[in-house]
């Protein structure tokens, strides 16, 4: 996947062969389970490196992987319970358009489908029109380079007018995350958030090192040099300074590199947390902080054990965001919560007479 930061981002060059492509996924062809070969591809990092690393997350990007983690459920176990969840809402539309585009046999998609995102925090329906203006000349160009010499018959036919493709491939995209994805956005966004400002912290307090230690088990950092293992190639050349890093909920287990000329490289990796974010949603009862606080503020002391946003806290215990921040602020005015802003998010926790005030009343 080509990566963009400004409105040239369509200003791509054909390229002739596989060794430029951006991103090879291990999704195996024909429903096998078979990865791709992986290779280590390393990157020195320098100063300006450092002064230019941005994060963000893609609304698109979850849906696409969404959709092939679907596709593919045996390859994304600690998704199975979102899996099972949507099987039956999911089930009675015909998806092949877009699994021919994202499930690509030789292991990419054309980078059009998943345009990089603009903003820190895009909305799926600008990052969906983005996708809609790619032109045509690219549509077909990447659709090459993705399948080579064979791209299926559906394609060809449908590149016979790309613009009608990409309207349909939206389509299905926006069919697929009001199904699948919407309904659930919230906390995703939430639990990306939370990563984002993790990283964000990490880097800001120990440099490289901090911000890539336990990112992924396929990357490394020692001595400056970055090493990921990855499908994707790269012949060391053309190499924009800096990093775009975009944790992901549905890339799990697998970690994205793309390096492309002229635009940043990109890491997508999987988001710390994965293992029990399914459980984020099922309210727990803490009977004696019931009796004494209420429901829906035990629930929230609960979830306030670690370090959350509002919007995460409100995500996990079911309430509007405006109904978690008036409980959050009552908790904070009565002294059982300590607050700390980064950058423009404030995160809330439990202080030491909040843990106390838990642990005594929970049973």
């Amino acid at each position: 996947m080509a990566l963009a930061t400004s409105s040239t981002q369509f200003e791509r060059v054909p390229l002739p062969n596989r060794a430029m492509t951006g991103s090879y996924f291990r999704i195996p062809s024909d429903g096998e389970s078979k990865p791709t070969l992986l290779r280590k591809v390393t990157i020195k990092l320098e100063a300006d490196d450092l002064a230019s690393v941005r994060f963000s997350f893609s609304p698109l990007w979850e849906c696409i992987a969404g959709f092939r983690a679907w596709k593919d459920p045996t390859r994304h176990t600690l998704l199975l319970p979102w899996v099972e969840k949507i099987r039956t809402s999911v089930r009675d539309f015909d998806w092949k358009l877009l699994a021919d585009l994202a499930l690509v046999p030789r292991g990419t998609i054309p980078d059009f489908l998943c345009p990089p995102p603009m903003t820190p925090m895009p909305r799926f329906s600008d990052e969906l029109n983005t996708l809609r203006r790619t032109p045509e000349e690219v549509i077909r160009a990447e659709i090459g380079i993705a399948y080579g010499d064979c791209i299926p018959a559906s394609l060809v036919r449908a590149l016979e007018n790309p613009a009608d493709l990409v309207s349909r491939v939206s389509r299905l995209l926006e069919e697929f995350w009001r199904l699948a994805v919407a309904p659930i956005w919230t906390l995703l966004q939430a639990r990306l958030e939370r990563e984002m400002l993790f990283r964000a912290r990490a880097l800001a307090l120990g440099g490289f090192e901090d911000l890539f230690s336990g990112l992924h088990k396929d990357v490394t950092f020692q001595q400056n040099h970055l090493t990921v293992r990855t499908a994707c190639h790269w012949d060391g050349q053309g190499r924009k300074r800096g990093l775009l890093l975009i944790p992901s909920i549905f890339s799990w287990p697998d970690v994205f590199l793309t390096l492309r000329p002229r635009w940043q490289s990109r890491i997508i990796y999987p988001s710390r947390g994965l293992a029990d974010l399914w459980d984020d949603t099922a309210p727990t009862r803490y009977s004696g902080l019931n009796r004494l606080v209420g429901d829906s503020c035990a629930r929230i002391i609960a979830r306030l054990q670690v370090p959350q946003t509002t919007l995460e806290t409100a995500a996990a215990v079911k309430l509007s965001t405006a109904a978690a921040s008036e409980q959050i602020t009552k908790l904070w005015n009565v002294g059982i919560l300590e607050r700390t802003r980064i950058g423009r998010r404030v995160v809330y926790s439990l202080n030491e007479k909040g843990r106390t005030l838990f642990t005594t009343f929970q049973a």
